[in-house]
């Protein structure tokens, strides 16, 4: 028990020192250094209001616009940053697994872990900004609205150790994943419900896991909301399939293009 003790507390502590490097070299030399972090969200939320006053529009559903946004634009932002941070940390760190038995999965975990706590402060401090400006907004149901966030973190961290994988072993599909993602940001739901879109796309939609993830995380904000297009297992389900495609990708490759064991 005592060997098994120490080892969870050595690699906890490998994390740990994995994550605050990740902190430390982000934005480094910026004025405002990690901060963007957290400012760029609040951006995009006043970016949105701005384009959803200037045309006249209003949710299609009887809530406030500010939270609305919020509750797209916070899941995007952990799917993508998940995603951009466990490709960087795989690239930028991977000079760490020749150190101490770290391993590109504890790299990978730090990473989305990282993220997930950014997305609770993030999430904390939207809250408390549109708390001070339009009163609180209440969350209906606590447990959707976290198990929305989860789906969310989950699938990010899916696709994110596919994406960091793929771009040790490929250069040109490192740099094509940014590019195949970037759609999402539209197709996502930030700007919308499901039950909006066309009868004809819904059938594609569907296929879509970041999607359900927001429409989950709006069901548990908003009372008068609930959404019979969001399914968790389409997100788990294709979660999986990264997962295991990725794992898969890591056995055939041992050794990364510069020769780094993919361990």
């Amino acid at each position: 028990m005592t060997h098994l003790a120490n080892g969870a507390w050595n690699w906890a502590s490998t994390i740990h020192t994995i994550m605050l490097r990740e902190v430390r070299c982000r934005f480094a030399g910026d004025p405002l250094g990690y901060a963007w972090t957290f400012l760029v969200p609040l951006l995009w939320i006043g970016t949105l209001m701005f384009f959803f006053t200037l045309l006249g529009r209003t949710p299609a559903i009887p809530v406030d616009t500010p939270t609305f946004i919020a509750t797209g634009v916070v899941p995007y932002v952990l799917f993508r940053y998940t995603i951009t941070s466990m490709s960087r940390v795989a690239s930028t760190h991977r000079h760490l697994v020749n150190f101490g038995g770290v391993r590109v999965s504890d790299l990978l975990f730090a990473a989305a872990l990282l993220e997930a706590l950014n997305a609770i402060i993030i999430f904390v401090m939207i809250w408390v900004l549109i708390s001070a400006i339009f009163g609180p907004p209440p969350i209906h149901n606590p447990l959707e609205f976290i198990n929305g966030l989860l789906l969310t973190a989950v699938f990010g961290a899916a696709v994110g150790r596919f994406a960091a994988i793929l771009g040790m072993v490929s250069e040109t599909a490192k740099r094509m994943v940014p590019v195949v993602l970037r759609p999402m940001f539209w197709i996502s739901g930030i700007f919308f419900t499901a039950p909006e879109l066309p009868s004809s796309l819904l059938p594609y939609m569907q296929w879509n896991p970041l999607l359900h993830a927001i429409e989950i995380t709006r069901s548990g904000v908003f009372l008068d909301y609930s959404s019979t297009f969001a399914n968790m297992a389409v997100p788990l389900g294709v979660s999986a399939v990264f997962l295991i495609a990725s794992y898969v990708m890591q056995t055939a490759f041992r050794r990364s293009r510069d020769g780094m064991e993919l361990t």
